[in-house]
């Protein structure tokens, strides 16, 4: 069993270029070891890491057995990875352990969290940054406690941004005050998330609010998305209005990879989905739909065309 445990690794840490099938002899072990699902190998890995004295070794042996926990559902690993923070020097091995923790499992609450918030205060960035992802991972309420004490001293803006993408995760309304000051902060990023984060925090009540930002061309995106998310037919207008904008003019096609997110919509997209709720009902979104497909057809880009084509004409 240690025998394959170690060709393994071996085999993740081969930096050759010769190609197997089309692929590297790494990138096959590396998806080996994500469909492991072998408890016993577990405590073997344990012991490996403790005693390989080769760091790319010992980062290969944590990349399985990060799978190794996600596959058998053992949390403990969560433990023994923390424990290693306390050990290693090595930089880049404490941001790989990191790593691993972001992708692993939920963080339990019975596990002490001091490794991964000690390390948010570290002079290397990567450490750092590293760190507040890997908090994503987690429910306990000391996070947001400290993610908030953090941006209150922060005056890096990379950090800025991975702290905002914690609230992301993390944030509840003792959030609120700070994600409305970071809708004026200078970068796109980050006023980005802050919105996205109050719109998943306040959900229906702040609905008019989304509404006056998508009027006033405050984060337009984001406020559509909020819009589509959280808002009733008292959206209708401005959503309509902001359809009109976009397409009072031709766009080019790279647009698409701009404006889209997660979902794979466009902000027109959100908007269309959006209303087409209320087109059963809706004279006037009727009518908008009728002058996107007479009028505006030319104007949409690939994917919005087939949005179109899925949902407002008849019989395609």
């Amino acid at each position: 069993m240690i025998d394959y445990l170690t060709n393994l690794v071996t085999r993740i840490c081969d930096r050759s270029e010769q190609l197997n099938n089309g692929q590297t002899t790494s990138w096959q072990a590396l998806r080996e070891a994500e469909q492991l699902a072998n408890h016993a190998y577990i405590p073997l890995l344990y012991q490996y890491i403790e005693t390989e004295p080769d760091k790319d070794k010992r980062r290969a042996a944590g990349f399985i057995i990060t799978q190794l926990s996600r596959n058998t559902n053992e949390p403990e690993v969560i433990r023994f990875l923390m424990d290693r923070l306390k050990t290693e020097q090595d930089a880049d091995m404490i941001t790989g352990i990191q790593q691993d923790l972001e992708r692993g499992l939920t963080i339990p609450g019975y596990i002490n969290l001091e490794p991964l918030l000690n390390n948010t205060l570290s002079l290397n960035n990567n450490i750092r940054r590293s760190a507040l992802l890997a908090l994503r991972g987690t429910h306990n309420p000391a996070v947001e406690d400290w993610a908030l004490s953090l941006l209150k001293r922060t005056v890096n803006e990379y950090d800025v941004y991975y702290i905002a993408l914690l609230l992301h995760k993390v944030g509840t309304r003792k959030s609120l005050p700070s994600l409305k000051r970071l809708l004026e902060y200078h970068r796109q990023d980050v006023k980005s998330l802050a919105f996205a984060t109050i719109a998943d925090i306040e959900k229906e009540k702040e609905a008019m609010f989304y509404t006056r930002c998508l009027l006033r061309g405050h984060l337009k995106f984001e406020a559509m998305e909020a819009i589509y998310k959280y808002a009733d037919e008292n959206a209708i207008q401005a959503v309509t209005a902001r359809i009109t904008e976009l397409l009072s003019k031709r766009r080019s096609s790279a647009r698409m990879t701009i404006e889209t997110v997660k979902n794979g919509f466009t902000d027109l997209m959100l908007g269309m989905e959006f209303l087409s709720r209320f087109k059963a009902a809706k004279a006037d979104v009727k009518k908008t739909f009728s002058w996107i497909t007479e009028k505006r057809a030319d104007y949409l880009l690939p994917e919005e065309r087939e949005w179109v084509q899925r949902n407002l004409i008849p019989n395609s």
